[in-house]
């Protein structure tokens, strides 16, 4: 068999070594890989070598510590952002806002239409995965980060 056979031409060697199932989809790191790391280097440790070297193992706890701390915040940021999106819009109720009202693409050509400007009375405010959404009277919803004017 040569070496550099066609079966093996582009691939890497983590397509050769590292399962389908195990390997990342990003190229970003989060908890999972580095666990899946550090017990690798666990296994590989030879037990009647005394363990390795005690300050890399602590420096790496501390880095999934940190690691960790960082991704709470994160989603405790997410949550900051979001109830302030909705308080912000529930102080729009009962007051006029013009905003941007997304249309739907052309059925003829498929592309996007222009935004259309609507004026009206917010009734009520309701929060999904696109965010702050207001509820006009007419039977209008509009995004709360499309509103230019708030009277």
């Amino acid at each position: 068999m040569a070496i550099g056979s066609a079966g093996n031409i582009g691939r890497t060697m983590e397509d050769m070594t590292i399962p389908v199932s195990q390997r990342t989809t990003t190229r970003d790191l989060g908890q999972q890989d580095f666990l899946k790391i550090m017990i690798e280097q666990l296994r590989g440790q030879n037990p009647l070598e005394g363990g390795g070297d005690s300050n890399q193992f602590f420096a790496q706890m501390v880095q999934f510590q940190t690691l960790d701390a960082m991704t709470s915040m994160q989603k405790a940021i997410t949550h900051l952002a979001q109830v302030s999106d909705l308080a912000n819009a529930s102080a729009m109720i009962g007051k006029t806002v013009t905003a941007a009202m997304q249309q739907t693409a052309d059925p003829e050509t498929g592309f996007p239409r222009p935004d259309k400007t609507v004026t009206g009375k917010v009734a009520s405010v309701t929060f999904g995965a696109d965010g702050a959404m207001l509820n006009l009277e007419g039977n209008l919803t509009v995004a709360a980060s499309k509103v230019a004017v708030v009277k």
